[in-house]
């Protein structure tokens, strides 16, 4: 990791939308950083303005990644699904000692590399850093931050955590608009490729999965599909979007990761919720209460499409992972297509955290996030932990091999991802 490369970051699959929106961060951030785009198609990467030669590299071409590795201290994979192709990214990334990044919400294809590539990475020195967009950096690195702030305050350990999202800004009613390409492509890949427990266990990413540790730790970590009403919020919760069985898994390997009881009880528990007032409608003169109906309304419709998604991937029924992925696929935009500019930033997102102590104490705190979660804002993060990685303001943690964001970047990302536009507020 020494020595000086041409590059500091390099964008692979950048023609894509979300890649393209990548670029258009990494050129709002100018600055000394060195970076360029990658990609099959010279002439469309060529199109994006990128500030200096596109490299030509292929998925398929294990020549063209090692070359691409080899350029850059920092590789940012955008061309996903990742089952089919990412692995042979990572293993050109740790064979040339360059941190990698992508997207992926395949916990499944995550396990493998745990298994297949967790140790070269770590006697490499290299971070390889899946879910590093909207799934799961933020949760990721909220939970690490309530933590830390729950143990300065009360100085006892976190025995629960829970976030609450709620959808914020310009809400569009557009299936295509609403759930990313990227996102729509790593559920197409779980029922096609995913033959794991990972859906149905949360510990399935931790060091030892199969330990009785692992276990109870599944077992208090179970994902709850069904509605119910949060006191703390005072609204009914429904399953996180777009699937609620992404975050719980890299949230325990963080903590197990971490190891440290300062911050959290052996009895640690992750809770995540989607926030319902928000999603239906109200008017100025209608009490909070007469939307509860509506609340329980929209919490069942949304529960029960996304339970059947969880068993249709964990179960062995091939006709119903076919059904599944045709309504998945209808939801999808057209390859390289999105949102207008004006949905893309009139979205937001926003978390209520709450951080319960072994001694009883509370802490909460709320992450506020500008621009669509799963294009604009996923682009931005993953741009900010990838430039933070670049010029070594993060990832000063002893962490390597196959990390999560919270243990690959640090505290310090809670700050640095201002600059993504998402920020972390206490009280």
């Amino acid at each position: 990791m020494a020595e000086r490369k041409p590059f500091d970051v390099v964008i692979l699959g950048a023609t894509g939308f979300t890649g393209r929106q990548a670029v258009r961060a990494l050129g709002r951030r100018g600055g000394a950083l060195k970076w360029t785009v990658a990609g099959r198609d010279a002439a469309r990467l060529a199109a994006l303005g990128a500030p200096a030669e596109p490299i030509v590299a292929d998925t398929g071409d294990v020549a063209s990644l090692d070359a691409l590795a080899a350029k850059t201290r920092v590789l940012v994979n955008f061309a996903g699904p990742y089952a089919p192709s990412g692995e042979a990214v990572v293993v050109a990334c740790i064979a040339q000692g360059t941190h990698y990044l992508d997207l992926s919400g395949e916990t499944f294809w995550v396990r493998e590399m745990i298994a297949r590539h967790h140790r070269a990475a770590q006697r490499a020195g290299v971070k390889v850093m899946p879910t590093a967009g909207y799934e799961s950096l933020p949760f990721d690195l909220a939970v690490l931050w309530g933590a830390t702030r729950l143990a300065q305050r009360h100085g006892a350990p976190c025995r629960e955590l829970k976030i609450v999202v709620s959808v914020t800004g310009t809400r569009s009613l557009k299936p295509a608009d609403a759930v990313s390409g990227g996102t729509v492509a790593s559920l197409r890949s779980m029922l096609e490729y995913d033959t794991s427990d990972c859906v149905r266990n949360p510990a399935c990413l931790m060091p030892d999965p199969g330990s009785a540790e692992a276990a109870a730790a599944a077992r208090r970590n179970a994902i709850d599909f069904v509605p119910r009403f949060d006191a703390d919020v005072q609204a009914v919760v429904a399953p996180t979007l777009p699937a609620p069985f992404v975050n719980p898994p890299m949230v325990l390997r963080s903590v197990a990761l971490l190891d440290d009881p300062s911050l959290f009880a052996p009895e640690f528990a992750y809770r995540e919720a989607t926030n319902m007032a928000v999603l239906v409608p109200r008017f100025e003169f209608m009490p909070h209460a007469a939307t509860l109906p509506l609340q329980w309304a929209a919490a069942a419709s949304l529960a029960a499409p996304l339970a059947n998604l969880s068993a249709a991937i964990a179960g062995p029924l091939q006709f119903q992972r076919g059904a599944l992925d045709k309504l998945v696929q209808w939801l999808a935009p057209r390859p390289g297509q999105g949102p207008s500019d004006k949905a893309l930033d009139g979205m937001g997102f926003a978390f209520d955290v709450i951080a319960s102590a072994t001694n009883g104490a509370v802490w909460r705190g709320r992450v506020e996030g500008d621009g669509h979660p799963g294009y604009r804002a996923a682009a931005e993060m993953i741009v900010a932990a990838a430039c933070g990685l670049a010029d070594g303001s993060l990832g000063k943690t002893p962490h390597a091999g196959v990390v999560t964001p919270a243990t690959g970047l640090g505290l310090e990302a809670v700050a640095a991802m201002a600059s993504a536009g998402v920020r972390f507020v206490e009280g």
